[in-house]
């Protein structure tokens, strides 16, 4: 595997691009000139093999359907080997256009409407906006900065809430 450089501190400027985290930040209820950490986005160019590959592609000129080959399966499966310890089987894995339409199908697939969703705040706001927008309700976990400056679950209020809001009893 190649591994190149990456510059991070060439800073390009986004605004007037139709950037959602800066032309559309007042009208998603931000303030003017907010610093737009409130969304997942990079003001980063991205590497050059990357845009590379997408030039080429783009050269083809056909953008029909397509599907990952075997080398997709065995990225994200050695990713999740070397992150996380994990091995993962193929058959496992399920692609999706984002993760917020992944979750938005998890919380049709596995909620009723009226049910609870627990998240642990601080998070993504779009998970909020799943859960409420599929007409279930919010359980907060609000996750906890510790002395060591690292966030923590408050497992008591997890057990607690999981309890108390489950749609089946587990008392």
């Amino acid at each position: 595997m190649r591994k190149e450089r990456i510059d991070f501190d060439e800073r390009i400027d986004r605004k007037n691009t139709s950037c959602i985290k800066y032309d559309f930040a007042v009208q998603r209820g931000k303030p003017e000139g907010i610093l737009p950490l409130w969304v997942a986005d990079m003001d980063f160019k991205a590497p050059q093999p990357v845009l590379d590959a997408l030039k080429a592609r783009v050269e083809h000129g056909i953008f029909g359907y397509s599907e990952g080959k075997e080398e997709y399966f065995e990225a994200v499966q050695d990713w999740m080997k070397r992150r996380h310890g994990w091995s993962v089987e193929k058959n496992w894995l399920v692609k999706t256009p984002g993760v917020v339409f992944a979750l938005a199908m998890a919380v049709k697939a596995y909620t009723k409407p009226g049910d609870g969703v627990m998240i642990q705040q601080p998070v993504y706001y779009p998970f909020s906006e799943v859960i409420e927008d599929n007409g279930r309700k919010i359980v907060d976990n609000t996750l906890y900065l510790g002395e060591d400056g690292i966030y923590h679950m408050d497992l008591e209020d997890f057990e607690k809430k999981a309890v108390e809001n489950s749609p089946v009893s587990i008392r």
